[in-house]
């Protein structure tokens, strides 16, 4: 003689699902509670961005020193002209060497370097007595006219006009984030100076 299976009633069945939810509800506490191998996630999701900070502060400082040696190099060689009374085009060549020397220890890329001498007339007209570069070119025609700052245009004085500009490669330059024409960028300084004694100086051979 064959045994039914013995029916369940409501109480049986609401216990039942009552179970389920109590072990769900242990196993889900369970699992917020574990924190196992959560610095290893958080590191995975931190470590990309941390890098990528870093990168970019290590190529902002290789900017700035580059820059800065760029500024130091245009004043001074601005400077060691503006105390002289007669200059050579061997003596502004050299120039490159002081700059080259400035840029130590960073290589110097694609180097430019403009000398002018400017008159300052009576009537505050300022000129191209002379100019250099180390091209091998005079860039200014003599007479042209020069756009001077206005607390250096003072009457019948002389001025040393230094431009400089030097290209710097970024190091860390990734293709796939930015542009193939940003990888090169220049940096250019130029500075103004007083002669220092008398009121020009002369370049016979410029």
């Amino acid at each position: 003689m064959k045994r039914s299976a013995p029916e369940l009633n409501g109480k049986d069945t609401l216990a039942g699902q009552l179970g389920v939810l109590t072990r769900t509800s242990v196993l889900l506490r369970r699992f917020l509670s574990d924190r196992q191998g959560i610095g290893g996630v958080e590191f995975a999701l931190l470590a990309p961005m941390l890098i990528v900070i870093y990168l970019c502060a290590f190529e902002l400082m290789m900017g700035f020193t580059v820059a800065k040696k760029a500024t130091a190099a245009s004043s001074t060689i601005a400077d060691l002209v503006s105390r002289e009374d007669k200059v050579t085009k061997s003596d502004l060549a050299g120039m490159v060497d002081v700059a080259d020397a400035i840029f130590v220890p960073y290589s110097v890329n694609n180097l430019s370097l403009k000398i002018t001498g400017v008159k300052v007339d009576a009537n505050k007209q300022a000129t191209v007595a002379w100019s250099w570069s180390n091209t091998g070119t005079a860039p200014y025609g003599v007479g042209a006219a020069v756009k001077v700052p206005d607390d250096m245009l003072i009457a019948s004085t002389f001025l040393v006009h230094s431009e400089l500009s030097v290209g710097h490669e970024l190091l860390l330059y990734l293709p796939a984030l930015s542009g193939q024409n940003i990888k090169n960028i220049t940096i250019p300084r130029e500075f103004f100076f007083r002669q220092r004694v008398g009121d020009n100086i002369t370049c016979n051979d410029c």
